[in-house]
């Protein structure tokens, strides 16, 4: 049986998403952004203890990953991304177009001269994506531009890759931290049914929920069932009192990384099971 699993690591502030997609002959795993730093290395731990208890010999392996993501070339989401590939490796190193500043740029020095990362690509909504194993993946975010230059020049987090991974009635919907007012144009279809999961963009930020009008297009869409969860970054401010007033009334269910710590989603294409831990 297939069984698809989405861990959002606590990582204090900021992203780091660790996915697992199990099917009857093989394991294959992908990570989305990390947040890890000289002294706070809560993805590198918790990856290699679960590899652990897993009996994964990663050391073994060149190339433990399918992919590793980055959603936008923003700090809080990409500072651990060239240990996690120095340490496990990764077929893919996936990216949204970007004005290749600062430590996105010393990614992609990374990825061209070392045997850690096999290739790596920006990707846009026109992209399609193999497998995860059983799982389909879909790019609803950022749209195609010509060229080199990114959707928005000014704002990363409109750039941010919003990816959804599909097993048979279930779909999960990772958004980086794509802001409000992009969800008008982002297709909507994918998330007017078998959305179970789906992560809050920006961290709980005001923008993350509302759009210029004070509306909340992506939240209109789901069905108050689906587990919302929160990459929290508290030093921003984020989750706003607001956003939580709006989820609270709407009585939706969410999980926060700074109340749950590790929480991962998990499910049989049918099911979804939902735990969290602090180890």
């Amino acid at each position: 049986m297939s069984k698809l699993s989405v861990t959002f690591i606590d990582v204090g502030w900021g992203d780091s998403i660790f996915i697992e997609s199990v099917t009857n002959n093989s394991t294959h795993y992908a990570l989305i952004d990390c947040n890890d730093t000289t002294y706070n290395r809560s993805s590198l731990i918790y990856v290699k203890k679960y590899l652990k208890k897993m009996h994964v010999d990663y050391e073994s392996q060149m190339h433990l990953f399918d992919f590793i993501l980055l959603s936008h070339p923003h700090h809080d989401h990409i500072s651990g991304v060239k240990q996690m590939m120095s340490t496990f490796g990764t077929d893919w190193y996936l990216y949204p177009k970007s004005d290749l500043h600062g430590a996105f740029a010393d990614t992609l020095r990374y990825a061209n001269r070392s045997n850690k990362v096999s290739r790596h690509q920006s990707i846009d909504n026109t992209k399609v994506l193999p497998k995860l194993g059983d799982a389909d993946l879909h790019i609803l975010w950022p749209p195609h531009t010509d060229g080199s230059y990114p959707y928005d020049q000014d704002n990363p987090n409109n750039n941010s890759i919003v990816l959804v991974l599909e097993l048979d009635r279930v779909r999960f919907v990772l958004t980086g931290d794509c802001e409000a007012q992009n969800w008008h144009n982002i297709d909507a279809e994918l998330l007017k049914s078998k959305v179970k999961m789906f992560k809050f963009p920006h961290h709980g930020a005001e923008n993350g929920l509302f759009d210029n009008s004070n509306n909340t297009p992506w939240l209109d869409l789901l069905g108050v069932r689906t587990k919302l969860t929160l990459s929290l970054h508290l030093r921003h401010g984020h989750p706003h009192p607001r956003v939580i007033s709006e989820l609270n009334n709407r009585q939706f269910t969410f999980y926060r990384t700074d109340e749950h710590y590790h929480v991962t989603f998990s499910t049989d294409g049918r099911k979804l099971n939902t735990k969290w831990s602090r180890i």
